[in-house]
This record gives structure tokens, sequence and C-alpha cells, in this order.
């Protein structure tokens, strides 16, 4: 028999959900914004991991209705800083000032890109729904053209095609949007 949970523990799962909605939305930005301050992979994987639990360490720190994104992107940008500074003594170590305009420019790359990412939802769900399975079936699914065609009883070509439309309208929507944004 399952004993019921105790409301700390209720409350704590709470948290780490909460925690989990938050990180999972913005990790690959996250994720980009490391690799883009650390350029080897295996120190830059080691970089994310150590921004990962600090994230979480520090995650009573974070503002409920705050963005998520920049308060990460800083976590990460002091990660970043501390793995350089252990590592001053290579002759292949940037400046910190060299690191911090690296992490200025990554930090506006990354807000561009989650600009973008938002635009991109946007526009996917303006279109209509046989539209928005075909672009979920090939992207999202990565189901092959030749199935897609298979399924819908059209030609590969037909389903390359109509993919090619669709890149071009979401593609116009998207800029529209940051157009109007701006």
């Amino acid at each position: 028999m399952r004993r019921p949970r105790q409301p700390d523990r209720l409350a704590a799962d709470r948290r780490y959900e909460t925690f989990l909605t938050h990180f999972t939305r913005v990790q690959p930005q996250v994720q980009a914004y490391v690799r883009a301050l650390v350029h080897d992979g295996s120190a830059a994987d080691d970089v994310f991991q150590a921004t990962s639990l600090t994230l979480w360490r520090r995650f009573d720190s974070f503002r409920e209705g705050e963005p998520f994104l920049p308060w990460a992107l800083g976590i990460a940008r002091h990660e970043a800083l501390h793995h350089w500074r252990s590592r001053r003594r290579d002759r292949h170590v940037f400046s910190e000032a060299v690191l911090a305009q690296l992490a200025d420019t990554a930090t506006g790359l990354a807000a561009e890109a989650d600009r973008r990412l938002g635009a991109l939802e946007a526009c996917m769900q303006s279109l209509p729904d046989r539209q928005r399975q075909l672009v979920t079936m090939f992207y999202e699914q990565r189901l092959p053209a030749d199935q897609i065609a298979t399924a819908w009883d059209r030609t590969v070509h037909a389903v390359y095609k109509a993919l090619k439309v669709l890149r071009r309208s979401l593609h116009d929507c998207v800029e529209r949007r940051l157009a109007a944004e701006a």
C-alpha cells in the first residue's frame, strides 16, 4: 500500500516540476550560449552540466514571473568565466575582457534566437491544422517524406513542394512579426 506523500515532499516536487518547466524551455539556448563561450566540446559539456546544477541549486533566488532565460544565461556566464579562470595558465585562454565581450555577444544572439522562436511558434499556431501536421511530422517526428506521402496518398514531390511553400510562408510570417515588434 502506498503511503501518502508528506506536505513538504509535495511542495518540493512542485518546486522541482516548476524548475524543469522553465529549464526545458531554455535548455537549447543555454547550451548554445555555453558552447559560444567554451569552444572545446568536452569542456562545454562540463560547463553546461555545472550550469544546470547551479541553476537548480539557486532556483530559490529566481523570482517567479521574471524571464527565466536572462537569469539562466547570467549563471551560465558565471560558470564559463569560472572555467576560464581555472584554466588561466593555458596560453590559449582569452582575457576576461574578451570573454565578457563574447558573453555579451552570445547573450544578444540568444535573445534574438528566443524572439525568433517565439515568432515561429505563433506563426505555427496560425497555420491550418493539416499544414501544421505536415510540419510536425517532417521536422519534429522526423518522418521521411515518402512515408508522409504514402500516409496522405500524395507523391513525394508533392510533399516536398508543400514543405517548400510552408517554409517560405513561415519565414515571411516570422519576419513580419519581428518587424512589427521592432
